[in-house]
C-alpha cells in the first residue's frame, strides 16, 4: 500500500476487516442446507457432495435436521427419496451410505442404458 494511505488505526483496522471479510468463506446454516436441491438429470453422486460440502461448513445441526433437508432437496431422485421416507435413516451415516448405494446403482442403470443404446445403434 502506498506511503500515508491511512489517516488513523481506524481506518487502518476497518481496511483489514474489509480485505479479511472477503476472502473468508463463511460457515453456513440450516437454511443453506435446505436450499441444496437436485437437478434433472443430475447424477445423484453430484447432489450428495453437494449436499455433504454444505453440511461440513454447518458447526451445529442435529442429525434430524440434516435428513430432513437431505430429503426435502430431492426432486428426481424419487426411488431414493421414497425410500429415505419409509425407512428413516437415524444418523448422517446411514443417510449418506443409503444415498451412495443408490447412486452407485444409479451409475450402473444408466452405463447399462448407454451401452443398450449403443448397440441398438450398430445393428
Amino acid at each position: 500500500m502506498p506511503e500515508n494511505s491511512f489517516n488513523s488505526w481506524e481506518e487502518l483496522r476497518q481496511a483489514f476487516i474489509d480485505n479479511f471479510i472477503a476472502t473468508y468463506e463463511q460457515l453456513g446454516n440450516k437454511y443453506d442446507l435446505e436450499r441444496i436441491q437436485d437437478r434433472k438429470n443430475e447424477p445423484l453422486h453430484n447432489y450428495i457432495r453437494c449436499f455433504s460440502d454444505m453440511r461440513l461448513k454447518i458447526l451445529k445441526i442435529a442429525n434430524d435436521g440434516v435428513i430432513s433437508a437431505f430429503i426435502k432437496g430431492l426432486h428426481f431422485h424419487e426411488a431414493l427419496r421414497s425410500k429415505l421416507l419409509c425407512k428413516r435413516p437415524s444418523t448422517v451415516a446411514e443417510l449418506v451410505g443409503t444415498a451412495k448405494n443408490y447412486a452407485d446403482v444409479d451409475d450402473v442403470e444408466k452405463l447399462i442404458r448407454e451401452d443398450v443404446k449403443g448397440t441398438q445403434q450398430n445393428e
